[in-house]
């Protein structure tokens, strides 16, 4: 009995020291860090985006201005009592361009312009000189003892210390006369400051000086059943003398009754189509 209880003692007491010597053993190193693992595919791109509000319009700028330019006007004033003017052709240029030359054979421009009262082609040959700045006509025909229009033109500021001026326009009740400058010289101009030219009449030497009803192409023409575009531009030169030259006036049929008196029987004019030089009075005025 002692020997069982003995046993008993002993295994109870293997056990509490059995429990007693259990525990937990030291946390080892920590280990080295892995290697980057590889970079994975790219993800799919994402849904666009809702498009965002219109904005707000921007007020308009403000008008520009002709910044580094000289601005001029010109107008002129028909002297004759019965003789209308056709639109004109109004050139500034630099030395060296003619619209036309006392003695010299007229270009098509010019034919055109005192045949036709056309000044387009005048024009265009002056836009294709070396020496051209700007051009311009003026608005319709003008009335005699009238002033025409207003015209503008604008050139660049450097170019006003040599600067002219050419301008023509046809006399309606004539073959091919036309009041004109060549050239003359406006430069140096200040703003504000006017210069005013007297022109005479020229002939540009391109068509008999009939005075007919079926070549004049101004009213007097029309109120004698003819004139108008019939009466105007014919290539064909038929002047004796093919030069532009100083006009000596029309003749009229005032006196074709009277031997002793100049009178011409084809003419449809009267002496009120006559005119004393200068014919026209042109200004130009540097507004800027």
């Amino acid at each position: 009995m002692k020997n069982q209880l003995f046993k008993v003692s002993l295994l109870a007491m293997l056990v509490t020291i059995t429990s007693a010597c259990t525990f937990d053993g030291d946390d080892g190193a920590v280990g080295a860090t892995g290697a980057t693992g590889a970079v994975g595919p790219a993800g799919a791109d994402g849904a666009d985006g809702i498009d965002g509000i219109d904005g707000i319009d921007g007020e308009d700028g403000a008008p520009g201005t002709n910044g580094n330019s000289a601005v001029y006007t010109v107008h002129f004033t028909n002297l004759t009592y019965n003789q209308p003017m056709s639109p004109a052709a109004v050139i500034l240029h630099e030395p060296g361009y003619h619209a036309f030359t006392d003695g010299e054979v007229a270009s098509v421009g010019i034919e055109m312009l005192a045949e036709a009262a056309d000044p387009v082609m005048l024009i265009s040959e002056a836009s294709a000189s070396a020496n051209y700045l700007d051009s311009t006509t003026t608005s319709g025909g003008t009335n005699p003892r009238s002033t025409s229009s207003t015209a503008t033109l604008i050139v660049p500021d450097l170019d006003v210390d040599n600067l002219r001026l050419s301008f023509a326009s046809m006399l309606g009740n004539t073959n091919d006369g036309f009041t004109g400058l060549n050239a003359m010289d406006v430069s140096s101009m200040t703003v504000g400051q006017s210069t005013s030219f007297m022109a005479p009449t020229w002939d540009a030497g391109t068509e008999a000086n009939l005075e007919s009803a079926s070549t004049v192409p101004g009213p007097a023409a029309s109120a004698a059943g003819g004139g108008g575009a019939a009466a105007g531009f014919n290539a064909a030169r038929d002047d004796l003398f093919d030069r532009v030259h100083f006009h000596r006036g029309i003749v009229s049929n005032a006196n074709v009754t009277d031997a002793s008196l100049e009178g011409l029987s084809t003419s449809v004019l009267d002496e009120s189509h006559r005119w004393n030089n200068p014919t026209a009075k042109i200004t130009i005025t540097r507004t800027r």
